[in-house]
């Protein structure tokens, strides 16, 4: 179990890198503005790609994807939604003008290859192979900076260059992941008779609570930009950028948990309240000592590698933020996975609108937008009590066929 939950880590390590060194890049070469633009843009990136991770990603862990009908129902469910969120999301930042038609298409292609590509991943998780999900994720960066090289040398570097190296990345590393799927898990089959029934009462659940970290980010920075600019989004944004990797460590873990707890159920035996109680504890132990880190790190790195000076107020907002998180996810990923997917999307659905509405009021006060991450981490905080209590207390549910849940694959 150490040896795979160290692997589920490192993996989410690796993304969390490499989501890091691209940011660096804009931030460096186009400028906070820029960047602000970018964050936004990649923000609502994150948030396609976690509606389609909940809705078919989590699900294929739990319900039995070598039936014929299911397998048929998470294609068909994955190339929809792919293609309708790419289209979609394209359509609507270019129609406002937020960005050119060209940047728009770019975008619109770099949603759905993130999406494919984080399928491809969950593949490769629900295996617990996270060796080959570092790989194709190294992979995907080497062709993203191949591209940019190559555009490099012709013209200057834009937003619309990183987008569109972003998307030729993502593809590649679908591909690669592809062949590095287990075999039994590389059989296409026709969409006739697709159970999408079952696809569906799991994964919209997960996929709507997929989607409530991601839409209060960018609801957060919609907030920023109408009260205070881009340039105020592009600074918090540097300093969540800083201390992300610390946040996708504990996504890490808990990906890791899901699935194990998945395959416990699936086993017939009952999650663990003691074991996500000790992760809780290691996780808020890391969260600690890397973000004392971070903190006395912040006044160097940020000129270094930024070419920004870090606020250092947003730094430790947003390690407070990470800590709530690690004191909330164990707990949401052992509901998930045990059959009580609805609870536990109802309380975050809660904590995410306390943050929203923390942030607004924090705003109309006349705090400063780097204040923002310590009203987020109070309401994470508050769903994490509802989230643990709903792991002590709630009995397991039924069938999946009946209730969408993964109790009786």
């Amino acid at each position: 179990m150490r040896r795979k939950a160290v692997g589920a880590i490192a993996a989410q390590s690796t993304q969390a890198a490499i989501s890091l060194i691209l940011q660096i890049m804009v931030s460096r070469i186009l400028g906070v503005e820029t960047f602000g633009q970018f964050a936004i843009l990649y923000g609502v990136i994150v948030l396609g790609t976690a509606v389609i991770t909940g809705v078919v990603g989590d699900t294929l862990v739990v319900v039995d994807r070598s039936e014929p009908k299911i397998r048929a129902a998470l294609q068909g469910t994955l190339a929809l939604a792919a293609v309708s969120l790419a289209v979609v999301s394209g359509v609507v930042v270019s129609v406002i003008g937020f960005v050119s038609p060209l940047e728009a298409l770019l975008f619109a292609l770099a949603l759905g290859a993130f999406a494919v590509e984080e399928i491809v991943r969950r593949l490769l998780m629900a295996d617990m192979a996270f060796v080959r999900v570092a790989v194709i994720d190294l992979a995907g960066l080497m062709v993203t900076l191949l591209v940019l090289g190559g555009v490099w040398l012709s013209q200057p570097l834009s937003l619309a260059a990183f987008v569109g190296a972003i998307a030729a990345g993502q593809t590649a590393a679908s591909v690669i992941g592809w062949f590095l799927v287990a075999r039994k898990d590389r059989v296409l089959v026709g969409f006739a008779g697709a159970d999408y029934g079952t696809v569906w009462r799991y994964g919209a659940w997960r996929g709507l609570q997929q989607t409530l970290r991601p839409l209060m980010f960018t609801g957060v920075r919609l907030l920023v930009l109408a009260a205070a600019g881009l340039v105020a989004v592009g600074e918090l944004e540097l300093a969540r950028t800083y201390t992300s990797p610390l946040i996708l460590v504990v996504g890490g873990f808990s990906s890791f948990l899901f699935v194990r707890f998945a395959g416990q159920h699936r086993e017939g035996a009952s999650g663990s309240l003691r074991e996500a109680d000790r992760v809780v504890l290691v996780l808020l132990g890391l969260t600690v000592v890397m973000g004392a880190v971070a903190v006395a790190l912040a006044p160097v790195v940020g000129p270094l590698i930024f070419g920004e000076e870090l606020d250092v107020v947003a730094v430790l907002g947003w390690i407070v933020y990470g800590a709530s998180v690690a004191a909330v996810t164990p707990y949401g990923a052992l509901g998930a996975a045990t059959g009580r997917q609805t609870a536990v999307f109802a309380i975050r659905l809660i904590d995410t609108i306390l943050g929203l509405l923390a942030a607004a009021v924090m705003l109309i006060a006349g705090l400063a937008p780097a204040a923002l991450p310590f009203g987020l981490a109070v309401a994470s905080l508050l769903g994490g009590v509802g989230l643990r209590w709903l792991a002590a207390n709630a009995r397991e549910t039924g069938d999946p066929d009946r209730q969408g849940t993964p109790g009786g694959e």
